[in-house]
């Protein structure tokens, strides 16, 4: 009988920390699944859910924590965090793609999205050799959004783009350049706080019409300061602090989700106004992570580049301190991708531009 005593409280003690373990994963489950769940959520109406997705990497990591907990001290347990990922395992693999190979052909199509942030990094002096760098890619196709409206960038461009047998299209703030001819375009708007929109041009590509479209929606607008509160928030130790922070920065953020919602509805229209068998490119910075309703409404109706060859996080926005990848290239299913990247040795702006390369698929 004094033997079953003294181990009762040591029992009872391992009992309770299982229990609260067990609840603390519940609850960090329960979060990764809304994180999932407000993709469903057209952030025109409901902006403040749309919030959720930006969180969707902590919860995912605490899992994995909770993962290596259970192992190490109840490997039985270790099923709840792994089934509770897996039923958003679909979810994680478009954060995270974990394609190991690539498959490049010589023809294959190089298709090059970049927000060039206006190249505010560079001085003047410097902007021939960063075009010049961009041209040397090759590519077939190039998306370049934040280009100031008939600046010296714009000029540079003209220049070295007309010299390489480019067709260029500037409207506003986006510059499209194509190896094939421009059939025509037009411009897809919706409501906007600045010069945020789609560009949908028909190239003609080996007898075929291709809709190419390059698209920059709604941004943040944050400032230098809010930017670095932003980070400083997610790691503040004084809680006053960051619930004032992030309440104010949480309204940023949703007021900026409402507007490409309503910016996402008026790009459905008109990819619903296309011919079914219309070949369709998409490239943009959509200022959306792929737990968004934006990249996943895309998702639905084509093939993510990133996501079919890419691998790891591909973070392509590297100023905040809390990283994330908001630019992307979706297409039609008539074409595949054989490999994709971001190119983090181009730091003329904040974003990285992604590569990706693209063949029709074999009928």
């Amino acid at each position: 009988m004094a033997e079953k005593r003294s181990k009762s409280p040591w029992a009872w003690a391992m009992r309770l920390l299982t229990d609260l373990f067990t609840g603390a994963n519940l609850v960090t489950l329960c979060l990764l699944w809304a994180c999932c769940l407000s993709t469903w959520v057209n952030p025109a109406v409901h902006p403040r859910i749309s919030v959720m997705g930006l969180l969707f990497p902590v919860f995912f990591f605490l899992n994995v924590g909770f993962l290596v907990l259970w192992l190490i001290y109840k490997p039985r347990m270790v099923l709840l965090p792994l089934v509770g990922m897996a039923l958003c395992g679909s979810y994680i693999l478009d954060y995270f793609p974990l394609n190991m190979s690539s498959d490049e052909q010589e023809d294959d199509l190089t298709v090059i999205s970049w927000n060039t942030g206006y190249f505010q990094n560079l001085p003047t002096d410097s902007l021939d050799l960063a075009v010049e760098q961009l041209v040397q890619y090759g590519a077939d196709i190039m998306c370049l959004q934040e280009s100031r409206p008939g600046g010296v960038f714009q000029k540079v461009i003209k220049q070295h783009s007309s010299a390489a047998g480019y067709h260029e299209l500037t409207v506003g703030s986006k510059v499209l350049l194509t190896q094939f001819p421009i059939l025509s375009h037009t411009v897809i708007e919706a409501e906007s706080t600045g010069n945020n929109n789609v560009i949908a041009a028909d190239i003609l590509m080996d007898g075929d019409t291709v809709t190419l479209l390059n698209a920059h929606l709604e941004c943040y607008h944050f400032s230098v300061d809010e930017k670095d509160e932003y980070g400083d928030a997610l790691q503040s130790r004084d809680r006053n602090v960051m619930k004032e922070e992030m309440k104010f920065l949480t309204g940023k953020l949703a007021s900026a989700s409402r507007y490409r919602g309503l910016q996402t509805r008026e790009l459905e229209k008109f990819l619903d106004a296309l011919p079914p068998s219309r070949s369709v490119i998409l490239c943009g910075d959509f200022n959306d992570t792929p737990i968004s309703y934006v990249y996943q409404r895309m998702d639905k109706r084509f093939d993510n580049a990133f996501r079919s060859r890419g691998f790891g996080a591909g973070f392509s926005y590297r100023e905040l301190k809390f990283p994330v990848r908001i630019d992307h290239i979706f297409h039609s299913r008539d074409w595949e991708c054989s490999s994709a990247r971001y190119d983090q040795q181009m730091t003329a702006s904040d974003h990285f531009p992604l590569v990706a390369k693209l063949r029709k698929r074999q009928k």
